[in-house]
């Protein structure tokens, strides 16, 4: 029931922060490193109370991660729908996820079967009407394989390596900041944009700490089908705000091929 709670207020922070970006046409690796910045006095605080054992080089790996899935997520809003690349992503990822852990979930036949009807739902929801249909469903595939990988690890981290969760979010933090301060050119340009980040830079790491925390209750594979709470969310979301129309029986066969998982 806490895992639960925990992911539902995720969902509600994931899908309004995606929103956000996708509204304001947003993007690009400057874009991530200002979110980083603004959230960085949080981050050197968090550090210093923190504990710093074997948090450093998992934190690193995290941001490895996390950083490619940011960028693929941009590029994906950038030629898709809102209402068509947030439940392709979100809802595919936690059968990536099944499958990655499948050796010791024993759970073959059924992750199979739930597979197929995510394909199945993929393929329902390219809209004809749109312009660049297959690129955005591509793209989202791709940012689902970014989140299962950095779900799975961030998962062995808490689980396995025992992180202090609030020091691994900041090691990653500070690490991003570090490694995008070598890329971004427009300093000033990019600063400029501090209100319309300021919203994503708190709502990114709130919905992403509370799924590391719903991983101190429950499993790897359960956290990932309960954040298919994100697909529904996301497509209502793209329906109401952005005026998108998302294939409906996509969504729910999406949406029934993860839950198939979870049986």
């Amino acid at each position: 029931m806490i895992a639960l709670s925990l992911l539902t207020a995720s969902a509600c922070c994931h899908a309004t922060w995606n929103l956000l970006l996708k509204r304001g046409g947003l993007g690009g690796p400057a874009f991530i490193w200002l979110c980083g910045l603004l959230t960085l006095p949080i981050s050197i605080v968090l550090l210093i109370r923190g504990s710093l054992t074997t948090v450093w080089w998992a934190g690193l790996v995290s941001m490895a991660l996390h950083t490619t899935y940011a960028v693929t997520l941009q590029k994906a809003y950038a030629v898709g729908d809102f209402a068509t690349v947030y439940p392709v992503s979100r809802g595919t990822a936690p059968l990536l996820v099944s499958a990655a852990t499948l050796p010791w979930s024993g759970s073959g036949p059924r992750v199979l079967a739930g597979a197929g009807l995510t394909l199945a739902g993929v393929l329902l929801m390219d809209r004809p009407h749109s312009r660049t249909p297959v690129r955005g469903i591509g793209l989202g595939l791709a940012v689902a394989v970014c989140t299962a990988a950095y779900t799975v690890w961030d998962g062995y981290a808490v689980d396995n390596l025992k992180v202090d969760v609030l020091s691994y979010l900041a090691v990653a933090n500070v690490a991003q900041i570090v490694v995008l301060s070598t890329i971004v050119r427009d300093v000033r340009g990019t600063v400029r944009q501090w209100r319309a980040a300021v919203p994503i830079a708190v709502l990114m790491p709130a919905s992403y700490g509370l799924v590391l925390l719903a991983l101190s209750f429950t499993s790897v594979g359960t956290v990932a089908v309960g954040r298919t709470l994100n697909v529904v969310l996301g497509a209502l979301l793209g329906a109401v705000v952005l005026r998108e129309r998302p294939r409906v029986a996509g969504l729910v066969v999406v949406v029934a091929g993860v839950l198939l998982v979870s049986l």
